[in-house]
């Protein structure tokens, strides 16, 4: 075996040799040659984007969506990414960009002053009247806000960049706001000493203002104050210890050489009063302005913090403070007027820096860089940065953390007087950083210390308050991962996976395609892969000496090849493996084995005994046995290697169902098959080996399949009383009555009606074998929808395999079925779309065809749900109104049942639609009367009413004509052209305007220039649901549909030809719910113009009228409408869809001249 080499080893070699290769998908690319930096963007949206751009411009490229406030990266050229972080804010976000810290002050659009740009908002006071009653100042973070009030209106403000001035506000004594990074200073300026002398100044009470803060007075006793949150932590800090004089200089800054001294501090509720020191204040010493100092500043913002603690104030807590003079880091010893103190002190300074970022990375380098302000001397001695441990507000120089290790040492100087320099320095924290991220550390803590401590003023150096930690980092890339070849989806399983020995894949081809996932620690790293594919197995290849190099993959994503034609030259055992490389590192997979065999399986042999090549077969939509064999073998040393068959019917992919073949036998399969049409059907079946290689020509398997069955049993229930209820199919299957079960008017004729808690009906023995194809149809009308109702179910020995039922817990009707016989069997259904109405005949089918396991539930009609099942055999009794369940029986049905139909086979979608809308006849008036106020209604037998409008009419009988006298005199209504006229007959029942219905009437109009007339119609509030009509618009006969109960919009069906007067014309309106659509028949014959479908493919709808029924009228808008002029005889409704031969055969049966 060849040992392994390194990507970069195994480049320079080929490089060497003149064998370099880079191939992406197939195909060789070269490597992109550098471009100008500056026609490469600065900055990048991610990380991904920024390394490409880095590597192609030879320059460092900052990441966009990782800047943040103190943090930013860069992508550097070689890979590597430098990453920095400064212990202030020095940018602030603004609308889609960023811009630089900048705390000049600006009138808000509320009228107070507030920087331009920071971190933290803060908030002055614009004066004027009312503003006594406001904050002077405020600082607001995350919903919590602290400030400090005056007791009176306040002067217009002075603004000077950050500061504001109200002049005055007591005599000869200014107010002074200052906004710093996190927080404000106000300062009072007494001017004179005899302003100071003023006795308000003995006791200054400011206003606290707090919002979801408390303020109270900090632990120490150095002025301290500290603002809480409702969980007691620390949200801001403040101080109003100090005050001082201008013997220093004229600034209201504390200088070194001015005088100082500490005020008293009391804290209310309300409020926080400061009490200067009367006796500096009255002190020939003191010269003036005299300044006194609180403040507030947010003491726990952002990841970074920082604390400077001296000896001379040994419990003063400093956390993130700011303000003079703490506005910049110390560290050393420094005589009494540096120190702004009366004695020589010694300082130090913490930092926390937020290293989570980096936990995990490879360390290249790490700098604390910062800027030196001042040293005492030109010849200082140097400043030690050392790794220490955790700091917090509670940090002070009496409690200070403990000191680890020294990492570095700088002793730049700058002295403005003595020895400027521009102050730039650097410490060493690598050795500290490297800790940092190989223990996963979230925040590492430095101090920066004099490395002479005793040594006075040459130790003392001052550091800009924004230092930063600057830090270079890689990590070595992942070992690739998820590798796979061949046969993928868009999972990584979906991959042939990556094996060895006897379970290694097999592939069909000498060009498989390769792949495996690259990622690195570094999320949005650029990757880069290199495949090698040997011949034999793992440990004991020979190999080529190449590879195929596939660039620029983001971490995460897969890197994919195909091997190259050249490579593999015969079939037989090959490995491969790759390595990933970020640029600098490179880390290797482990190997992967493939057997390649490229001989494909003979085209397979088929056969069925229940639907044989030659003659008719069983019936379509019953499930037969078809066999699968190979036909030979073709495997290596003539084994047996066919794994899977494919086949689809009337389909010659031949891959619609796969099935697969058993290991360790012949590879014989049987699989069962449901035709759905009649006639000839063709079975297209293919072979497929452990390879994937499929059979060169499918097998074409022609059989023919008889016409559909009838029903297997069938129930009308229309015996009026008894204890069973006969077999309409012929096949001798009654069911028993259990219970209490009965017999009542339904559907169409009498019904099974039951009373929801004992009564249902049972065969004598098993109807259905439920593991092959089979339907279930009825009629049910339940009364309640407070439990599982099942209309139709089969017994096993313990539960029912299907139930055709209600079910509460979804609010549907549903087909539910059950994975096994036993007491707790799984249970899964599939639903229907709307929720069942109460005391509504509702048609109902569930099927289930074996092939693929589908399930299907239609409703009135409509397929409305689909599920996927493996059903088990049940031989016990078809159950029509109960169920079982654990052994008993459940599930009692709450209402009636009506035709009842099972086949043994799965029906098509037209036949359940010719099911649910087989028409039912719900009125009828002859008008045969020929006299009276009244007609009769024959479905119902009651009588319809005539208005005075509406006369008798017919045609006398011809003596010598046999027909006229056989069948007597002609007789219909004549509606006038003036008065009421109209006939009303009860509304029809069981009739549902909202599922499928069809009206038929022999109309003759008066004259074709009459207005709309409605010959049939149905009544309601406002709208009628249809109206048989004529329109005048074009003089055409129309079924008109309203689509809703409260306003008119509708769709029409119209005649092809022009309506003629005085012709007797039979009519035929039809609503098909199921399929959405409308049609008007004209003397038998189906017009062209009909609406198929709504606008937008949705289809007709309407709803459910509930008036009477009208011959002559219409209503519209709530008003009487379309008024008949002409003749109206044998009217007629119907539930369901008259098909064209029962049109023709209803006129041809009442015919008229």
């Amino acid at each position: 075996m060849r040992s392994r080499i390194s990507a970069r080893d195994f480049v320079l070699r080929t490089f060497v040799a003149g064998l370099v290769l880079a191939v992406v998908g197939g195909g060789v690319a070269a490597v992109p040659a550098a471009v100008a930096a500056s026609a490469v963007p600065d900055t990048a949206p991610d990380e991904a984007t920024a390394i490409r751009y880095a590597a192609r411009g030879d320059k460092s490229v900052v990441v966009e969506s990782a800047t943040t406030e103190t943090e930013e990266l860069r992508a550097n050229p070689d890979g590597s990414m430098t990453w920095v972080e400064h212990v202030q804010p020095v940018r602030v976000k603004r609308g889609g960009g960023w811009v630089p810290v900048d705390l000049t002050l600006e009138r808000k659009a509320d009228g107070t002053f507030g920087p331009k740009a920071s971190t933290v908002e803060v908030a002055f006071s614009g004066g004027g009247t009312g503003s006594g009653d406001e904050p002077l100042a405020k600082v607001v973070q995350a919903g919590h806000e602290v400030g400090l009030g005056w007791s009176s209106p306040l002067p217009e403000p002075v603004v000077d960049g950050a500061s504001l001035v109200y002049r005055n506000v007591l005599p000869d004594v200014d107010l002074k706001v200052e906004a710093h990074l996190k927080g404000f200073r106000e300062l009072l300026v007494v001017k004179t000493a005899e302003a100071a002398r003023n006795p308000e100044l003995d006791r200054i009470t400011f206003r606290t203002h707090a919002e979801a803060v408390r303020v109270e007075e900090g632990p120490s006793a150095d002025g301290g104050l500290v603002a809480r949150d409702p969980e007691g932590k620390p949200v801001f800090l403040g101080d109003a210890s100090r005050m001082w004089d201008s013997s220093g200089g004229a600034d209201a800054s504390l200088d070194k050489g001015d005088r100082h001294a500490a005020m008293g501090l009391e804290v209310t509720p309300d409020g926080v009063s400061i009490v200067p020191d009367r006796a500096f204040l009255d002190s020939p010493a003191t010269t003036f302005p005299v300044s006194l100092d609180p403040e507030y500043y947010c003491g726990n913002c952002g990841k970074v913090h920082h604390a400077v603690v001296q000896d001379l104030w040994g419990d003063a807590h400093n956390f993130d403070r700011t303000s003079a003079p703490l506005n910049d880091l110390k560290a050393g010893r420094v005589n009494a007027a540096e120190m702004e103190a009366h004695r020589d002190g010694l300082s130090r300074s913490y930092l926390q820096m937020h290293t989570g970022p980096i936990a995990g990375k490879y360390i290249h380098g790490a700098t604390l860089k910062t800027k030196v302000v001042h040293t005492y001397s030109c010849n200082p001695s140097a400043t030690e940065l050392w790794l220490v441990d955790w700091i917090d507000w509670g940090t002070t120089w009496d409690n200070q953390p403990r000191w680890q290790y020294l990492l570095s040492s700088n002793n730049r100087e700058n002295n403005a007087a003595h020895c400027p320099t521009d102050g730039n320095a650097g410490f060493d924290a690598t050795k500290a950083v490297r800790d940092a991220a190989a223990g996963g550390w979230t925040w590492t803590n430095f101090m920066l210390k004099a490395e002479h401590e005793g040594q006075l003023d040459t130790s003392w150096r001052k550091f800009d308050l924004n230092p930063y930690l600057e830090v270079r980092y890689n990590s070595y890339p992942n070992p690739p991962s998820d590798l796979g070849m061949e046969g993928w989806g868009p999972n990584p399983w979906d991959a042939l996976p990556c094996r060895l020995g006897p379970d290694r894949a097999v592939v069909g081809t000498r060009t498989p395609t390769l792949r495996a996932r690259l990622s690195d620690p570094d999320q949005d790293a650029v990757l880069k892969a290199g495949f090698r594919v040997f011949v034999g197995p793992h440990d004991n290849y020979t190999w080529n000496e190449k590879e195929v190099h596939v660039p620029d993959i983001q971490s995460g994503n897969f890197a994919q090849t195909t091997v190259p034609t050249d490579w593999i030259t015969s079939d037989g055992v090959h490995s491969w493996h790759l390595w990933s490389n970020d640029h600098e590192f490179e880390s290797w997979s482990p190997y992967c084995e493939f057997e390649v065999d490229t001989v494909k399986p003979n085209t397979p042999a088929v056969s069925s005994i229940d639907f044989p090549d030659v003659g008719i077969g069983d019936a379509v939509g019953r499930t037969g046995t078809f066999t699968f064999r190979t036909n030979g073998n073709t495997g290596m040393n003539g084994k047996m290697d066919v794994r899977k068959y494919g086949w689809s019917l009337n389909n010659d992919t031949a891959t619609t169902h796969t099935v697969d073949v058993p290991s360790g036998g012949d590879g014989t399969v049987t699989v069962s098959i449901t035709p759905t049409k009649a006639g000839t059907n063709v079975l297209y079946v293919t072979a497929f080996d452990h390879a994937g290689n499929r059979a060169a020509a499918n097998a074409v398997y022609t059989f023919r399949v008889g016409e559909p069955a009838v029903p297997k049993a069938s129930w009308s229930f229309n015996e009026s009383s008894g204890s069973s209820a006969g077999d309409d199919s012929g096949g001798n299957r009654p069911l028993t009555l259990q219970g209490q079960a009965s017999f009542a008017p339904g559907y169409e004729g009498n019904a099974l009606t039951l009373d929801g808690t004992s009564g249902h009906a049972t065969s004598p023995w098993s109807l259905l074998d439920t593991s092959r194809a089979f339907s279930v149809s009825a009629w049910a009308k339940v009364d309640r929808l407070d439990g599982y109702y099942t209309v139709a179910s089969q017994d096993g020995a313990v539960a029912s395999p299907f139930y055709l039922q209600y079910s509460r817990d979804v609010d549907r009707w549903t087909v539910s079925w059950t994975d096994s016989d036993t007491a707790a069997p799984g249970l899964t259904r599939v639903a229907s779309a709307a929720r069942p109405q109460i005391g509504v005949w509702t048609h109902l089918v569930g099927s289930y065809e074996p092939d693929s396991g589908l399930v299907s539930l239609y409703v009135d009609g409509k397929l409305e749900g689909t599920g996927t099942a493996r059903m088990w055999t049940a031989i016990g009794s078809l159950v029509i109104g109960a169920s079982k369940w654990d052994s008993r029986r459940a599930d009692h049905f709450p209402g009636a049942v009506d035709a009842v139909r099972v086949w043994d086979r799965v029906l098509s979608a037209a036949e359940v639609a010719a099911q649910a809308n087989v028409a039912v006849l719900r009125a009828r008036m002859a008008l045969d009367e020929q006299a009276g106020t009244t007609t009769l209604e024959q479905v119902s037998g009651q009588q319809a009413s005539l208005s005075a409008g509406v006369t008798w009419a017919g045609t006398p009988v011809d003596p010598d004509d046999p027909n006229q006298v056989l069948k007597g005199e002609d007789k219909w209504l004549n509606f006038g052209a003036s008065g009421p006229r109209e006939v009303t007959a009860p509304r029809p029942a069981i009739l549902r305007t909202d599922r499928s219905y069809s009206v038929s009437a022999w109309v003759r109009l008066e004259n074709v220039d009459a207005e709309a007339g409605a010959a049939v119609s149905l009544g309601d509030t406002h709208y009628t649901p249809f109206q048989l009509q004529y329109r005048p618009e074009n003089k055409q006969w129309a079924f008109l549909i309203n689509h809703y109960a409260d306003r008119g919009s509708w769709h029409v069906a119209l005649s092809d030809k022009p309506a003629q007067a005085g012709k007797w014309v039979h009519l035929v309106g039809i609503y098909d719910a199921t399929s959405g659509r409308i049609a008007l028949y004209v003397d038998g014959v189906r017009q062209t113009f009909n609406f198929l479908n709504a606008p937008g493919g949705g289809g007709v709808s309407s709803w459910n009228g509930t008036g009477p029924l009208w011959l002559g009228r219409g209503v519209w808008g709530g008003k009487k409408s379309d008024p008949w002029r002409g003749d109206v005889d044998d009217a007629r409704v119907y539930s369901g869809v008259l098909t064209t031969d029962q049109v023709r055969g209803l006129r041809e049966s009442t015919p008229h001249q």
